[in-house]
C-alpha cells in the first residue's frame, strides 16, 4: 500500500519484505529465485537490481501488449548482444520460452486473486482516508479472500470425505 502515483519504487521494497515473508514463514533464511512484475515496475535501475539469486522478469509493455508481444514473436536465438540495452535485454529474456512460462505464471497467480476481491467482495475502491487507514481495509479484504478460500476447501473435504473426523484432511 502506497500513496505513490506509479508502482516503479515499489519494486526493491516488494521483494525485499517478500523475503521476509518467506523466512517468516519456512524459518529460515531464503533467498527468492525469480520475482516477476508488470509493466508498472519497469525501470533500469530495477532492471538493475537482478543478481545471481533473484531473477527479475519485468514486462517492458503494457500487459495485453506484453501477451501479445510474446505471443507473435519468434523465441531469440544466438549469443546476446553486448551492446543492447537495459530494456532491449529484458524483453529477450521474456521472448525465450522460459521467460515465457515464467511471465505466464504471473497471470494465473496474481490477477485473479485482485479480479475476485473486487467483484465479490466490492474492493474496488476504499472508504476510508489516510494511508494507514486504506491499508488496514486492504488487509481486511485479503483476510476476507484468504477465508473464503479456506471455508471453499473445507466445504469441499466436508463433501468429499462426510462428516467422519479421522479421514478429513487438517487444513492448516
Amino acid at each position: 500500500m502506497t500513496s505513490e502515483a506509479n508502482d516503479v519504487n515499489q519494486l526493491t521494497v516488494m521483494l525485499d519484505q517478500a523475503q521476509v515473508n518467506v523466512e517468516a514463514v519456512t524459518g529460515e533464511s531464503a533467498v527468492l529465485g525469480a520475482a516477476v512484475a508488470d509493466a508498472g515496475y519497469w525501470s533500469q535501475a530495477n532492471a538493475a537490481r537482478e543478481s545471481e539469486e533473484c531473477e527479475l522478469f519485468i514486462a517492458i509493455r503494457k500487459d495485453r501488449d506484453q501477451r501479445a508481444a510474446l505471443r507473435d514473436a519468434p523465441s531469440p536465438r544466438g549469443r546476446i548482444p553486448e551492446t543492447i540495452t537495459p530494456r532491449e535485454r529484458m524483453e529477450r529474456k521474456l521472448r525465450t520460452k522460459r521467460g515465457q512460462a515464467i511471465y505466464r505464471q504471473r497471470g494465473a497467480a496474481v490477477e485473479p486473486v485482485f479480479g475476485q476481491m473486487k467483484d465479490r467482495q466490492g474492493a474496488d475502491r476504499f472508504s476510508m482516508r489516510g494511508l494507514e487507514r486504506c491499508r488496514g481495509e486492504w488487509q481486511l479484504d485479503a483476510a476476507v479472500h484468504n477465508l473464503r478460500k479456506l471455508h471453499r476447501e473445507s466445504v469441499k473435504n466436508t463433501k468429499k470425505y462426510g462428516e467422519n473426523e479421522e479421514n478429513r484432511p487438517i487444513i492448516a
